[in-house]
């Protein structure tokens, strides 16, 4: 005999019991979903409170919230009542947070992750108690018990058929977009002194050094404002003499002749020597892009007369601004790929899932089955539709149907296929080094030293080279020395790396999975 109390607390049994008659009752409870009861009654009145409880005797079957809508025909109402607990959020939140779940943030882009995305990388389900409402995993392919049901009772309601086909292969095509950028301060003065004799700037023409002297704040780089380069500090100045641990350096050069009339007389020229400070700013900002394409294959037994179903699993990462100018080679990039090996794996196994089987029981056998349950059917009219006697499958929903006198439990099972013979392939293993065959460019390391960004100092006519073309080039070709040091002006040219940022730089990668099996042990 079934009775039905209004609760006003989820916990608290003590209501008052509700006057209507039941014609029709029936409680469906499917995986992944909270139960749900609807009731077929006469004599309705309005709810005294916001729950209700259906007990068998002093059974409970389920408890849950009232729906508030009710759908009045003729004398008949419909009452539906769903299974969600007063908790239900902060149940469900607590379960996500205590890390039964494999969850990694960084694949999900969201502010707030969804509840499902915790389930990509595993073959599990959540799983709501119909009478209390308590939350917790059921898996996908096994219950936490397995009951065994015989017998022929079940002949004439018996139902199977395959519901899709299973996954020949997943490909997972994971994209990891970010911004390599880098930057610093360094002082190229001594880099370019080093360009001259005695790593000291030298010259006879000082006017053509100062003049052409990069200032404060000027952008380098051929007028690109993109270069990457600033001058942060500059100034250079003349010193008097120079000493070194050779010596004083010479302040005039050796003597020249220089016609003057009739006659000829000898002089020399002064060397300049200049103590310089030039410190550059550089910035460095490169998209990079690398893409990895993971596959991985099912061994189901239709490979041999059926063609392959593939399902593509694109998923694109925006990682904020790094350093790093890689991602797979290093130990995030290798967490990335272990979850999404997961998440195609999970894909496979959970499609072998693809045989469904329906029957009804007694009341009596299934009134206390869950879609936390296995179920394992055994009786020879099996052998007609599957060759087999027996048959063993997760339960996916399980309904508890009253109409007046009649009660019968209805299920329905999900069961694996058979698993095939395909052979292992070779297989790139996760722990293996990943490599990619595409040109590295750009900027490779984070650390950077100012020989990295200097591709070279050319000097053009230092103090030495303009003395000695000087001596080629004087008196009689010249009638002064002047017009000669003019033909030769000393000149500096700092080569930097080139910083600008003109495409995405790209890798790609492949990496093949282990062969997933169905899973089989029940």
């Amino acid at each position: 005999m079934f009775k039905l109390y209004f609760l006003n607390e989820w916990n608290n049994f003590e209501g008052s019991p509700c006057p209507w008659e039941v014609v029709k009752l029936s409680i469906t409870h499917k995986e992944g979903h909270v139960a749900k009861a609807s009731l077929t009654v006469v004599k309705f009145s309005p709810a005294k409170s916001t729950y209700l409880a259906i007990f068998e005797n002093d059974t409970l079957l389920f408890k849950g919230r009232l729906s508030g809508q009710f759908t009045h025909h003729n004398e008949l109402t419909t009452v539906d009542v769903l299974n969600v607990s007063p908790n239900f959020e902060s149940e469900l939140s607590n379960l996500l947070k205590n890390g039964g779940l494999e969850y990694d943030s960084r694949f999900f882009q969201g502010k707030e992750p969804k509840a499902c995305d915790y389930l990509e990388a595993c073959n599990s389900l959540f799983y709501w108690k119909r009478t209390s409402g308590e939350i917790g995993l059921s898996n996908y392919f096994k219950g936490t018990r397995c009951v065994d049901i015989g017998g022929n009772y079940i002949q004439g309601s018996l139902k199977t058929n395959q519901i899709n086909m299973p996954l020949g292969k997943v490909m997972v095509n994971l994209k990891v977009v970010w911004m390599q950028s880098l930057g610093g301060v360094f002082n190229a003065a001594p880099y370019i002194a080093k360009g001259f004799a005695n790593g000291v700037i030298a010259t006879l023409t000082p006017q053509a050094i100062t003049s052409y002297w990069p200032r404060t704040d000027q952008r380098l780089g051929m007028g690109n404002r993109q270069s990457g380069y600033r001058v942060e500090r500059s100034n250079i100045a003349s010193v008097a003499s120079v000493q070194t641990v050779g010596g004083r350096l010479a302040t005039y050069t050796k003597p020249f002749c220089e016609k003057t009339g009739d006659g000829e007389k000898t002089m020399r020229c002064k060397i300049h020597y200049f103590k310089a400070e030039l410190r550059i700013n550089w910035q460095y900002q490169q998209v990079r892009e690398e893409h990895l394409v993971l596959q991985g294959f099912l061994n189901h037994e239709q490979h041999k007369f059926s063609n392959h179903k593939v399902r593509m699993i694109p998923i694109t990462v925006n990682l904020p601004i790094s350093e790093q100018a890689i991602f797979f080679e290093t130990k995030i990039g290798r967490d990335f790929i272990t979850y999404a090996g997961k998440i195609a794996n999970s894909q496979l196994v959970a499609s072998a899932r693809c045989m469904r089987v329906v029957c009804k029981l007694p009341w009596e056998l299934g009134r206390d089955l869950t879609v936390d349950d296995s179920l394992r059917l055994n009786t020879p009219h099996l052998a007609q539709h599957l060759a087999q006697s027996s048959i063993t499958g997760k339960i996916t929903q399980v309904s508890l149907v009253v109409k007046g006198l009649q009660r019968f439990v209805e299920v329905t099972l999900g069961c694996v296929i058979a698993k095939g013979d395909l052979q292992e392939s070779a297989v790139e293993t996760l722990e293996d080094e990943v490599f990619s065959n595409d040109p590295l460019m750009g900027i490779t390391y984070p650390k950077l030293n100012p020989k990295d960004l200097i591709e070279g100092v050319c000097i053009k006519n230092a103090a030495q080279e303009q003395e000695n073309y000087l001596m080629l080039n004087q008196f009689p070709v010249r009638d002064n020395l002047s017009p000669v040091l003019a033909e030769a002006p000393t000149s500096i040219h700092l080569n930097m790396r080139n910083l600008r940022t003109e495409k995405i730089l790209k890798r790609n990668f492949a990496i093949n999975l282990a062969l997933a099996e169905p899973p089989t042990n029940y």
